[in-house]
Parts: structure tokens; sequence; C-alpha cells
């Protein structure tokens, strides 16, 4: 009886499998009906998504009236870039919206809005005001003073520990700003950067005013090393150094939960972090583009269409490489100071 016993204790249980759909069916019934159709809305959006993707993949010049190959490229490139993001960010959402019920959809409100608009998911702009104003007891509003909105900004006393950081990713941020010059030229223009991961690293992880110093000081350094023809008068230096240095200091004042525990959301923070601070980037390198490049200096703008141009330049030139690659290396590398910081018990 007792090697009976024996054998029963030490004979492997074997393991149920996970029934995924039935999981998955039970909690779709539970969700109630706006998040359903939140749901819905953000899975078609998707699907259209896609399909634009596959409609400028085939798309050729003798579709359109256009005789400029390069033109034609350039935005064909554009276009399927745009809307692959889309479909991503709309992959993204439905995610979010199938995961969660209305008090989690509360407490990432940001999460969810700025997910819909780059998604392009304007219904669910609307389903998300119509659920913040239905749950407005289990929204929780601090009172803003003056001491808390500059805690929020990261100022605060500095230690030599913060002193230390701050020289460190002031150097790494010039020493990627002076790398620059010798990266491999990307498809359309523009060359490969990495001087904006410690300024995001350090806006997350430590503090949004250390950023934008950091910042402001890596942009006056490079004025050591960046060549003539790239600095044509003091607009140039300002939009093209000085105020995308400053951008990820100033998306992080916007705080998002990012912290080193694994969960969707916390890694959904760290992709919304990085898509806006490029997105900014990208927007004030565009104005630059075409108002202090085209217009001012009369550099190249596929004949009249300089608008167009600085716009798909400076695409090519951020979204398929730029962004990508510091999207991939800010996730590990800022639980890392976050850990360290920890530890150093600020």
């Amino acid at each position: 009886m007792e090697e009976e016993n024996l054998q029963m204790a030490t004979k492997p249980i074997k393991k149920r499998p996970i029934d995924v759909w039935n999981q998955t069916k039970l909690l779709s019934q539970n969700k109630p009906k706006l998040i359903k159709l939140g749901i819905v809305f953000s899975i078609a959006s998707v699907v259209v998504a896609l399909c634009l993707v596959v409609v400028f993949s085939v798309w050729d010049i003798s579709w359109t009236k256009l005789t400029d190959e390069e033109f034609f490229k350039n935005i064909k490139m554009l276009l399927i870039v745009i809307f692959t993001l889309d479909a991503i960010f709309g992959t993204l959402i439905t995610m979010s919206w199938f995961l969660s019920d209305n008090e989690k959809i509360i407490e990432n409100k940001m999460q969810f809005m700025l997910l819909s608009i780059i998604s392009f998911a304007f219904i669910n702009i609307g389903l998300l005001i119509y659920i913040f104003k239905k749950n407005k007891a289990l929204q929780r509003r601090e009172p803003l003073t003056w001491k808390r909105f500059w805690l929020r900004l990261g100022f605060r006393k500095l230690s030599v520990y913060d002193i230390v950081l701050c020289g460190m990713f002031t150097a790494l941020t010039i020493l990627f700003a002076y790398l620059e010059q010798f990266m491999p030229g990307l498809v359309g223009g523009g060359g490969l950067t990495f001087k904006y991961l410690g300024l995001i690293i350090l806006g997350v992880a430590i503090s949004p005013a250390l950023s934008i110093i950091v910042g402001m000081t890596g942009a006056l350094l490079s004025l050591l090393f960046v060549g003539s023809t790239f600095i044509i008068s003091p607009w140039s230096f300002l939009l093209d150094y000085f105020v995308p240095m400053i951008i990820p200091g100033i998306v992080s004042i916007l705080r998002f939960t990012i912290s080193t525990k694994k969960g969707y959301v916390n890694y959904l923070n760290f992709i919304i972090v990085g898509f806006i601070t490029f997105l900014g980037i990208y927007i004030i390198q565009t104005i630059s583009g075409y108002f202090i490049w085209v217009a001012m200096a009369g550099g190249p703008a596929w004949g009249s269409n300089g608008v167009v141009y600085s716009v798909v330049y400076n695409a090519l030139s951020i979204w398929p490489f730029n962004y990508p690659l510091t999207q991939v290396l800010m996730i590990p590398t800022i639980k890392v100071v976050m850990i360290m910081n920890k530890n150093k018990g600020y």
C-alpha cells in the first residue's frame, strides 16, 4: 500500500492544456457593450489600414498622371509607412480594448486616447469621451499645486548621483550626435542616429527637467563639430538641433506609468513615449525642411513640391529605421536605469 502511494506521489502530473478559445470567449462575454463596440471599430480600422497597405504596395506610376519616378517612389513609400504604422497601432488599441475594463480604461485614459488618435480610430475617440463622462466617479484627480507641478517636471534637489547621470547622458548624447556623420545614409536621405535615446531614458527614468537641460547642452555643444553646411541660419540650428533635442524631455512630462514590472499596459507606455517623441521631432524637422532648406536656401524640392519633399524626406529619415531601432533599445535600457535608480533610493 505504501509503495502504491509512493508511486502515485512520484508520478508526474499531466498539465491540462489551456483552452484559449473558451477563455477568450468568456473574457469577451463579460465586456460592457461600449468596450465591445470599441473592439469592433478597432478591428475595422486595422482591416482598412492593411487593405490600404496592400493597395499602395502594388500602386504603379502608370495609374497616376505623375512623370517624376523618384517623386512617385517616395510618395509610395511614405504612404506604405503611414498605413503600416496605422495598422500596428490599431492592433495595439484593439488589444487594449480587449484586455481592459472601464476602470482600467479610465486609469490609462491618455494611452487609450493617444492610441486612438494615432491609429485613426476616430469612432473610438467618441466612445472614450462618452466612457470618461459616464464614469467620472472612478476618475482620480489630485489638486494641482505649484509644488506638485514642479515635481512633475522633475525639479528637485539634485544629488551627486543626479549630476553624474547628467554628465554621462550629456557625453553619450554628444557622442551619438558626433557619430551621425559616420553613419550609413538611409534611403531618400538622412542617416542613422541614436542621440535621442539617452534623452528619452533620462526623461522617463530620472527627470524630465534634467532631460531638457541635457538636450539643450548637447544641442549647444554640437555647434563645435557640426559643419556650416548643416547649420545655415539661427533658425536652422533652432529647428534642426535645439528643439528636437528637448522634445524627449517635454514628452516625458506626460509621465506615463512606466515601471520595471511586466505587463501589456506598461510595454504599451514604452511604445507611446517613443512614438510621440519621434512624431514631435518629425514635425519640427519637416517644418525646418520646407521653410529653411527649401523656401529660404533653395534646396531640392522636386520642382514646385517643396512641402511634399520635406514631408517625405524627413519621414524616410525617421520612421523606417531610427524610430524602430530606438524603440527597441529604449525598453531594456530604461528598465536598467530604473533599477539602478531604485537601488540608490531615488
